[in-house]
């Protein structure tokens, strides 16, 4: 009886929600709403009264810089609680290294030409991408789209010639006539007749640009060309997404019955009005498997005051180019401070030594901070062109009792004699006499 009346106190809060938007986009951390889901009536324990407290600082995601991202627990409650800390990360790079193909029209439709043609809110997933071409960087340079004939390029009237230039008439002899021309071939894979600042274009290259006649015309947009070995410029094979999951969920994601080992990995929802959709279906890979960082092979192990590497950018063909700093309120299983956070390398969770207390009335009661920044290293190539990164901060509490931490309806931590799970067990709930 005594067991039971104990589980019936135990709380468990879910996953908080992080997202960085894309490189060429708005750089954006995005919090989700707190997850509570109480395995047993509580009077003491209230949905959000453990929850995510951040500080974050939005910047674009560009090779050399960082941010500052902030991580804490806060306790609003009535109860003493336990709390853990892990990540889910997803991360959408180019599959090819970066590299820039170029090859000529082929007419095909099953997402292999490299003649790209425009699919809304396109993944581009294990298909050829369009690589961008600068419109606004090339008008400031002074080139504009050429008004005479173009051939060569094809019949698409999308295909466009950009040409600066110029007519040089010798002053001494009027029939000796030089022109001096610089083009460019793009193509205009999207069209925005109401604001033309919408428009994609897509790079070319040509093998030759001949003047076939100047019209008589000193300006070089009215002069007659013809283009030879005309080709796109594509990312090859697209996008891939790569996962990572540090530590298996005790808690059901929301709106699902059982526990599934994944916060939100697997899951398509929305929140605060952000909509996501990590289902392996729209992600094109298979879900991940539980992975904790074990060893410091790939500069993953967190430590007190340093920049480490997180997961999903570790595999082939990219790696190590986003970093989390953590804060010097880092501890190992053998020290075991009290206030600070210990890495689990058994399960993958961050644990506070001490229990979050329930705050006195009117004011909160929170851990020290986590992590402090995001890194985004100088090393980072171009496969992280137009890439995205988003970084699930999963929280879970649980009611502040050995039990909680050990037992089946809990936590279920391993108590295996020399265990770094049971030196936690022992640091946060020491068995009395």
């Amino acid at each position: 009886m005594k067991n039971n009346k104990r589980k019936k106190k135990m709380l468990a809060a879910a996953a908080v929600l992080a997202l960085i938007a894309a490189m060429s986009g708005t750089f954006a951390w995005l919090t989700a709403q707190d997850q509570a889901i109480n395995r047993a009536a509580s009077a003491v324990v209230k949905d959000d009264s453990v929850t995510i407290s951040e500080k974050f600082t939005p910047i674009p995601l560009m090779a050399g810089t960082s941010t500052e991202k902030e991580v804490k627990v806060k306790n609003t409650g009535t109860a003493d609680v336990f709390v853990r800390v892990s990540y889910e990360e997803v991360l959408k790079h180019l599959a090819d290294k970066g590299n820039v193909t170029y090859g000529a029209d082929n007419s095909q439709t099953d997402g292999t030409n490299p003649k790209y043609t425009d699919v809304p809110n396109d993944p581009g997933l294990d298909k050829h991408m369009p690589v961008e071409f600068d419109w606004a960087k090339s008008v400031a340079e002074g080139f504009v789209v050429s008004e005479g004939t173009v051939t060569g390029k094809g019949t698409d009237p999308n295909v466009l010639l950009l040409i600066t230039g110029q007519r040089i008439v010798n002053p001494l002899d009027p029939a000796d006539i030089n022109h001096q021309f610089t083009g460019q071939l793009v193509h205009r894979y999207r069209t925005d007749t109401t604001t033309p600042a919408n428009n994609k274009y897509q790079i070319m290259s040509f093998d030759s640009l001949v003047l076939d006649s100047d019209n008589g015309s000193t300006d070089p947009k009215d002069w007659d060309f013809t283009v030879g070995g005309v080709k796109f410029g594509y990312y090859k094979d697209g996008y891939k997404h790569s996962l990572a999951n540090w530590a298996t969920s005790k808690l059901a994601p929301t709106g699902q019955a059982a526990p599934t080992g994944r916060a939100v990995l697997g899951e398509t929802g929305n929140r605060h009005n952000v909509e996501f959709d990590y289902t392996a279906a729209t992600l094109g890979t298979t879900l991940p498997s539980v992975t904790p960082v074990t060893g410091d092979t790939k500069g993953q192990l967190p430590e007190a005051g340093e920049e480490k590497s997180v997961q999903a950018d570790q595999v082939d063909p990219i790696g190590k180019g986003i970093k989390v700093k953590y804060s010097a309120d880092i501890t190992d299983t053998t020290t075991m401070d009290s206030d600070k956070w210990v890495y689990n390398p058994e399960d993958g969770w961050f644990y506070y030594t001490t229990p979050v207390k329930a705050p006195i009335a009117g004011s909160t009661s929170e851990t020290k901070p986590l992590i402090e920044r995001l890194i985004f290293d100088g090393s980072m190539g171009k496969e992280y062109n137009n890439a995205s990164y988003d970084l699930v901060v999963k929280m879970e509490a649980i009611f502040a009792d050995r039990e909680a931490l050990t037992g089946t309806e809990g936590w279920t931590m391993d108590t295996t004699a020399g265990s770094d799970s049971l030196k936690i067990v022992d640091k946060l709930a020491p068995v009395t006499p």
